[in-house]
């Protein structure tokens, strides 16, 4: 009796809840032209007018992808069941008069992945959406599901109708019976921040503790699944959750899995939530592709952290129409990303050669593709626009900036600090409902660890462009890089590092001269040259890695390589340049140029023992 009481008092509380917050409908049961229906069902409205708004961007992305593109036939409908007055303000939101008199909004959303005809910057798979009734929806809810301007903060509950033969993952607890799933959240940047997958059921479950992990997988023609991936990443997870001081800070988590053989946009990668991860990668077998699942997947899991437990005003309200970034990427990403490869070698999934190979391919990528005279937080706060291109740089320079911070607290306190005692500090002092001042940070972390020094640290390398002394850094632990160590190596006329993607032709694009070699040079060779083809066979996104690889193992001294390259002329029209010359071996660095020094002194074994353990 006592039970049903509680439970009677608890849809009470929901009841009177949902008539101050938003409804959402959402009907994949009956998809016409790839679109699907949504009706918004709202509180009453003292105003007379309103603006509902779709996301320019959204979190953990750094481009203006405008999902307004996407809705059509947007009405406002009154409670006697009449259109009421619409006006489109701008490509995300529309206007809507005699608001107090509405009853709910309906409108059709069509999916990012498959709608060409709709013009505007490519969004990443993993921050998009896919409508494919019979296999596979990609339901990111920003994609989907808009918001009142000025009543973000209000409650939301969203029912989704499916098909029988697909199954909802995602990090929220589904209330729902039957084929209508329902799920509740705070707030619509909560809502936004748990992306679901409909697919065939492939998942697996694992307890750590009193945390749940969930791995899905669409795997389109059933070459890997989920108990192989859960498998693969479960030791990763351990060596994670000793990182983090042997307890994940979440309760349930959700690895969204999405596996492809068509390259739809440019890129394969993923998108970081506070209690999930949405990945579009090649398909593959467990074989091929579990290195690559672990690093991506280390990398995404650990934004538990950052931005979820740390992070500044700018995301903590983030703005959906008018975003303003943060200078601090160097943190989220950067951080991350280190620490995704620190965590490893610590674990022991990795030796010490893959690691040291790891920094010197960031470092030359870094040198390659990046400016130089560029300060992390000035290219962070204008990451939209001006530096744009700067973006995949907290990849390469940001982690090279936790390599040595993480090295710079150790050796300042005597081991008593590191980079995870610092983010497991700062995650106590903030915490995901508390958020930083962008310009206090620095001083925050001085103040925490009471390291003054530190502030030169941030000074230098973070806010000013001192180029980072990362041979210095290596010879603190005992190693370092051998410029002279050459080796003979066997190219197609360029570094592959110094490669981008133009997503727009998506085609591969050298990105500066100091990526083409001796043997590109002979060639003709120039910065922003796109490849189409060698020796006849393409080498756009599907086909770049199996028929390059394929020439590599082919070819010999003095036979002929050639490239066909796409170059644009000063009227921004490309014109297709052939280019050829006789193939020769080259020598370069070594891919292995970081190494032990042979006699280390009990300062550098110290500070190494600190670190790797």
């Amino acid at each position: 009796m006592r039970l049903i009481i509680k439970i009677s008092l608890l849809c009470l509380v929901y009841a009177a809840s949902w008539g101050q917050g938003i409804r959402y409908q959402v009907d994949l049961q009956h998809i016409q032209n790839d679109r699907v229906s949504v009706q918004v069902f709202l509180p009453a409205q003292k105003s007379n007018s309103i603006v509902f708004s779709f996301p320019k961007q959204v979190p953990g992305t750094y481009s203006n992808y405008d999902f307004g593109r996407y809705i059509q036939d947007f009405k406002a409908i009154s409670k006697d069941g009449k259109s009421l007055p619409v006006k489109q303000k701008n490509i995300n939101q529309y206007q809507i008069e005699q608001a107090s008199l509405i009853s709910h909004l309906e409108y059709q959303v069509n999916d990012t992945w498959d709608s060409p005809e709709i013009k505007g910057e490519y969004i990443f798979e993993p921050a998009g959406t896919n409508i494919q009734t019979d296999s596979l929806i990609a339901f990111n809810v920003h994609g989907f599901l808009g918001y009142l301007e000025g009543q973000s903060a209000l409650p939301v509950q969203v029912s989704i109708d499916r098909p029988n033969h697909l199954y909802g993952s995602t990090s929220l607890m589904n209330t729902g019976k039957g084929t209508r799933d329902v799920f509740t959240s705070t707030n619509y940047q909560s809502l936004v921040d748990s992306p679901i997958l409909y697919s065939e059921a492939d998942t697996t479950s694992m307890q750590f503790g009193d945390t749940q992990i969930l791995v899905s997988v669409y795997s389109p023609n059933h070459t890997i699944n989920s108990k192989q991936i859960a498998d693969n990443i479960k030791p990763l997870l351990i060596a994670q959750r000793n990182y983090l001081g042997g307890k994940f800070p979440v309760k349930r988590y959700a690895f969204i899995i999405v596996l492809s053989d068509n390259l739809k946009g440019g890129s394969y990668g993923a998108l970081e939530h506070s209690q999930s991860s949405f990945y579009y990668l090649p398909e593959g077998t467990i074989d091929r592709l579990g290195q690559t699942i672990r690093d991506v997947c280390a990398h995404e899991f650990f934004h538990i952290i950052t931005p979820l437990s740390v992070h500044s005003e700018e995301i903590g309200n983030f703005d959906f129409i008018n975003p303003k970034m943060s200078e601090h990427l160097w943190l989220y990403e950067g951080l991350t990303e280190y620490a995704a490869q620190h965590m490893q070698l610590q674990g022991k999934l990795i030796d010490g050669d893959a690691f040291f190979r790891t920094i010197q391919e960031k470092k030359e990528t870094m040198d390659m593709q990046f400016k130089q005279d560029v300060s992390f937080t000035n290219m962070s706060k204008q990451v939209l626009g001006k530096y744009k291109d700067q973006y995949a740089n907290v990849y390469q320079k940001g982690a090279l900036i936790g390599f040595g911070l993480d090295l710079t607290l150790r050796q300042l306190s005597q081991g008593k600090w590191n980079n995870q005692l610092l983010l497991q500090a700062l995650s106590k002092e903030y915490g995901p409902t508390k958020s930083f001042k962008d310009n206090q940070l620095f001083d925050k972390i001085v103040q925490i660890t009471k390291q003054p020094a530190l502030k030169d640290f941030f000074d230098s390398y973070v806010a000013g462009t001192k180029a980072l002394p990362i041979e210095t850094w290596l010879q603190s632990l005992g190693y370092t890089w051998d410029a002279n160590q050459l080796e003979d190596t066997k190219t197609l006329g360029f570094d592959p590092q110094g490669l981008s993607i133009n997503s727009e032709t998506k085609r591969a694009i050298i990105q500066t001269n100091s990526a083409i070699n001796s043997l590109g040079k002979m060639m003709g060779m120039q910065a922003k040259d796109e490849l189409i083809a060698i020796n006849g066979l393409p080498t756009d996104i599907e086909n770049f890695v199996k028929n390059t690889q394929k020439i590599l193992q082919i070819i010999q001294a003095g036979d002929t390589l050639a490239w066909d390259v796409a170059r644009k002329g000063e009227d921004g029209t490309y014109q297709t340049v052939h280019l050829k010359a006789p193939y020769f071996v080259i020598q370069q660095a070594s891919r292995q140029a970081i190494r032990p020094v042979k006699n280390p002194t009990k300062a550098q074994l110290e500070l190494q023992s600190n670190w790797m353990q």
